[in-house]
């Protein structure tokens, strides 16, 4: 929101839709105005539209990396927060955002929560979600953003992409069958790595609920047989597909 007469980007809010310049004094009604298009904008598959505005009115060029993404989430979600008692946040939120302030979460899920909870389900939306907070949109938009950014650009920091784990013992492996009610990081490890690949990976409960028992059990018998390992397969074509 700018001054109708001088341009000053930062009037200050009276009631309801009237605002007040504080460079020149003029005092006019707040015009909603759709936020310009981002569609072709490169970063429209891993972040929101009024995020990718916002971004680019900050001329903000980092790598599309982890911890870019941690800050620009951080940075977002905080000015979120400060636009429900912040006039200037409020002006530039209204700019950006589709969604007026008052309807945006104040505290969503932090990225790196966002990525705990992916990297544990073996970057399953549902069960993500499940993990988070079930059945809250937000939650389940910022889920599906980052997902993308693991399957793209982000692939690097998935625990695919982890150095190779040493391959395990093939009698610690057969001593996995049946599958164990717990398990202590000996074994966890031998699981892991028999079935990814990796040291550590997503949780043996993410795993179960992703696969359930019988697939995965058959699993460590195919590995058993020929050294395959056809969870993880599973897991890569599920992220080259999107």
């Amino acid at each position: 929101m700018r001054c109708v007469q001088c341009g000053d980007p930062h009037p200050t809010r009276l009631r309801g839709r009237r605002r007040s310049c504080r460079s020149c004094g003029a005092v006019f009604l707040e015009v909603p105005v759709a936020p310009r298009s981002v569609a072709d904008d490169p970063l429209v598959p891993y972040l929101p539209a009024r995020m990718i505005r916002w971004i680019r009115d900050n001329d903000d060029d980092r790598p599309l990396d982890r911890a870019t993404l941690t800050s620009w989430y951080q940075e977002f979600d905080a000015l979120v927060l400060r636009a429900r008692t912040d006039d200037t946040a409020a002006g530039l939120l209204a700019e950006i955002s589709e969604i007026s302030a008052g309807d945006l979460p104040t505290r969503p899920p932090a990225f790196p929560q966002v990525c705990a909870a992916l990297h544990a389900t073996c970057y399953d939306l549902r069960l993500a979600e499940a993990r988070l907070a079930p059945g809250d949109s937000w939650t389940a938009e910022r889920l599906a953003h980052v997902r993308a950014w693991f399957a793209g650009p982000g692939r690097a920091a998935t625990w695919l992409a982890a150095p190779p784990a040493a391959s395990p013992d093939r009698e610690a492996v057969a001593r996995l069958l049946p599958l164990p009610d717990r398990f202590e990081s000996a074994r966890l490890r031998t699981f892991f790595s028999a079935l990814f690949q990796v040291d550590r990976g997503p949780s043996p409960i993410g795993v179960l609920d992703r696969f359930g028992a019988e697939s995965v059990e058959a699993a460590l018998r195919t590995y058993l047989r020929d050294g395959s390992r056809p969870l993880r397969e599973q897991v890569v074509a599920d992220l080259d597909a999107g």
